[in-house]
């Protein structure tokens, strides 16, 4: 029920998105979201959907002194168990990046792993937005271990994605014990006249069993 509620809040959470880029425009099509408005919003988001489904559920920041303005990880309590938001922000999605992720994550494990019950899982949510250097255009591929089927796409937005030598699933395995049981990512920003999705921006979404 959990992973349920965590998909069903990936699905809304796009249109959020749209709100908020209008809202904090060129920001966000500057540089994507920070850290901390991310996890903020998508744990909003989860709030709502347990609501939408019959249940309550509190929000607490896991660090910054319980400041959810400055916070980057949450806790969503309900319950049927917690879910563990951790977000990350790739700024250029270079191999020191990526590490920076598994660190936080390492980080979170050694900080909660006395709280975590084996109903809970923890959900990963980061950004990036695509540029020409090769370890950004294998960002989803990274992400992943697969490409989009429709290259063609990306093609004419001037995205061409590659292969990465990689991927997160192996990592989260081998180096944390960690299990993903769900990996997705979403483009939620929309161009203006067309309202073509703008592919050059990504979402990506993993959920794990701690």
């Amino acid at each position: 029920m959990l992973q349920d509620i965590v998909v069903h809040s990936i699905r809304s959470f796009q249109s959020d998105c749209q709100k908020l880029c209008h809202q904090h425009y060129p920001a966000v099509h500057n540089g994507g979201m920070a850290e901390q408005h991310l996890g903020l919003a998508f744990s909003r988001r989860l709030a709502a959907s347990f609501s939408h489904f019959g249940q309550s559920a509190s929000i607490t920041a896991l660090d910054s002194k319980n400041d959810s303005k400055s916070s980057t990880d949450y806790r969503i309590s309900s319950s049927m168990g917690s879910i563990w938001v951790i977000t990350h922000h790739f700024v250029n999605a270079n191999v020191a990046t990526k590490e920076r992720l598994l660190t936080h994550l390492q980080q979170w494990q050694a900080e909660n792993c006395y709280a975590v019950q084996h109903k809970d899982i923890v959900v990963i949510i980061a950004d990036h937005w695509i540029n020409r250097c090769s370890h950004s255009r294998g960002i989803i591929h990274w992400w992943q271990n697969s490409l989009p089927a429709d290259l063609d796409s990306y093609a004419r937005q001037g995205v061409k994605l590659l292969y990465a030598d990689s991927c997160l699933s192996d990592l989260l395995r081998n180096r944390l014990k960690m299990t993903p049981t769900y990996i997705h990512y979403t483009h939620p920003l929309q161009r203006t006249i067309s309202q073509e999705p703008v592919l050059k921006y990504t979402q990506l979404f993993a959920i794990i069993q701690p």
